[in-house]
């Protein structure tokens, strides 16, 4: 039977490992986050909505509320979250912030990439047709540089990707521009990083 002492010791190694990005523990991602059941309805609903064709005002309305959903309930699965700040009106212009302090966290900041003194995730759901644009993509990076300085990481949650984005089935990018080009300035100025997620990532 393994001591207790045992346990602590493979626990240091574990961590050591970690702190050098051994790639072995990549796997370690999977035990940090369990989905939620009642997301893959949610999902059939939303992409119900974006194989309309022209949907009307509350029906993009009601999309908006579906993905705001999905996202709360995705970030609710990541395991060690102390703190999850949902905003239904417009006044903070961000509708999640996601926050952590206890060892488990940590290690999630190291898989996504984040700067332990900047670990808080800020993320908006964007239920329109057409792609994010450069204004909005602006917005947030205002607010994590000025506002929100403890957050590392911002996450667009949309239909259709943003302006200036490869679209999908076209890697090759002759020139770089709108969305695109803010996400690497921005990157390049604040060490922060925001990215993009489209339906194509998530519902399939």
């Amino acid at each position: 039977m393994r001591s207790q002492e045992q346990y602590v010791q493979d626990i240091l190694d574990a961590m050591e490992k970690l702190e050098q990005g051994d790639p072995a523990l990549n796997k370690l991602a999977s035990y940090l986050y369990q989905a939620d059941k009642r997301l893959s309805d949610y999902l059939e609903k939303l992409e119900k909505f974006t194989q309309l064709i022209k949907p009307t005002l509350q029906e993009t309305q009601e999309a908006g509320k579906l993905l705001e959903q999905i996202v709360l309930l995705v970030f609710k699965g990541l395991k060690n979250v102390q703190s999850i700040k949902s905003f239904q009106s417009a006044g903070p212009q961000y509708d999640l912030l996601v926050s952590g302090n206890d060892v488990g966290w940590l290690q999630v900041c190291k898989l996504l990439y984040m700067d332990i003194s900047q670990r808080d995730i800020v993320i908006e759901a964007k239920a329109t047709k057409s792609p994010l644009p450069d204004k909005q993509f602006a917005r947030l990076c205002s607010i994590m540089d000025l506002n929100l300085k403890g957050s590392g990481l911002g996450i667009f949650f949309t239909l259709n990707g943003a302006t200036g984005f490869p679209e999908p089935g076209n890697s090759r990018q002759r020139s770089i521009r709108d969305c695109r080009l803010r996400q690497i300035i921005f990157h390049a100025k604040t060490n922060k990083m925001i990215v993009v997620l489209d339906k194509m990532i998530y519902l399939n």
